[in-house]
């Protein structure tokens, strides 16, 4: 193992960029917040049986192993050379992620806007195409801002090497942030497996399901969902709602995508659909639901709204889709609510 080694748990921390953890528990991986940013969870520390560990940092891609029978120890003043030189890494590593992110962005204009790049979902059925595999299996209808592609028109703007995706029709669903600008995209293929397009930006970026806000003649709201296809169910069913409605497409983005519509939405309510997902071991919420209540706990004005199931309900999701999976969200809620009919 090529990596530096210390005796001092503290100062293979040190290297790394991570806060030492209180206990260290053999057999597990524990998560731990960096340096840098202290409220995230991007440091870790796994814990051999023999007591050893691996210290790490997904910010800045450093390593180091930690085990009292290792030899080297070091002094305060080395300690802090050694978290200046990190800082000094990550201030690196933000500056040339910010320089191909920038690339990314004038690719991802050329790709939405040109013949042979993303084309329109909404523009192929009028033309005959029957409806995407995804979009048939949750009974749900395309918008003005969702697209589509194949591999081939991906590879042309980015290359062959750039990043894997399958084979087949792929949904296109552009990434924006508050101000409108093109920051990523993610890519759904027919069976459902999704793809976020590599180094884009996903932090507080969302895929808003129409140009425009929707004029219902109802109070205008911000409407997020954790996916598209419950954003869709929520839009296409709830006839009365009005105003933006938005995919933050993964639950760790519910809260970063809350805020930045209370800052460009200061009075307006938000409305969050969580997902109803298994509480993991020691939770009483699921994921879906645990980081909707933490977007609540920051934003003001923040009203959750989670579906409701039943044994009866269950049975006839399970039933309806031909497997043990439970019903989780929204777009399940009205597939249920479409079968009692």
């Amino acid at each position: 193992m090529n990596l530096p080694r210390f005796n001092d748990l503290r100062a293979a921390c040190d290297f790394c960029g991570v806060v030492p953890p209180d206990s260290l528990i053999a057999g597990q991986l524990i998560r731990t917040p960096t340096l840098s940013h202290r409220r995230s969870k991007n440091g870790y520390i796994r814990i051999f049986s023999d007591g050893a560990a691996i210290v790490g940092n997904w910010e800045n891609g450093l390593e180091a192993f930690y085990s009292d029978k290792s030899g080297k120890t070091l002094s305060r003043q080395e300690r802090a050379e050694l978290r200046r030189q990190s800082e000094q890494r990550r201030r690196e590593t933000e500056r040339e992620l910010k320089t191909v992110r920038e690339g990314i962005c004038q690719r991802l204009n050329v790709f939405f806007g040109a013949d042979y790049g993303a084309y329109p979902t909404v523009s192929m059925e009028w033309q005959g195409t029957a409806r995407h595999p995804y979009l048939e299996k949750k009974h749900v209808e395309p918008t003005e801002t969702m697209y589509e592609c194949r591999r081939e028109n991906f590879e042309a703007y980015f290359g062959k090497d750039y990043q894997r995706l399958p084979e087949g029709r792929l949904l296109v669903f552009p990434l924006i942030n508050t101000t409108g600008d093109l920051i990523s995209a993610q890519f759904i293929a027919e069976d459902g497996s999704k793809y976020f397009l590599r180094n884009g930006q996903t932090k507080g970026a969302f895929w808003q399901a129409t140009f425009l806000p929707i004029d219902r003649g109802a109070p205008f709201k911000i409407h997020i969902a954790e996916g598209v296809a419950t954003l869709l169910s929520v839009l296409q069913q709830s006839e009365t709602l009005s105003g933006v409605f938005i995919s933050c497409m993964n639950a760790g983005n519910i809260k970063p995508v809350a805020k930045a519509m209370r800052e460009a939405y200061p009075a307006t309510e938000i409305v969050m659909y969580a997902d109803v997902d298994k509480p993991r071991d020691g939770h009483r919420y699921g994921v879906g639901i645990e980081k909707a209540q933490e977007a609540q706990a920051e934003v003001a004005n923040l009203r959750i709204l989670a579906p409701k199931f039943n044994d009866s309900d269950i049975q006839r999701f399970k039933a309806i889709t031909g497997s043990d999976k439970a019903p989780t969200d929204w777009n399940d809620y009205y597939r249920i609510w479409e079968a009692r009919q």
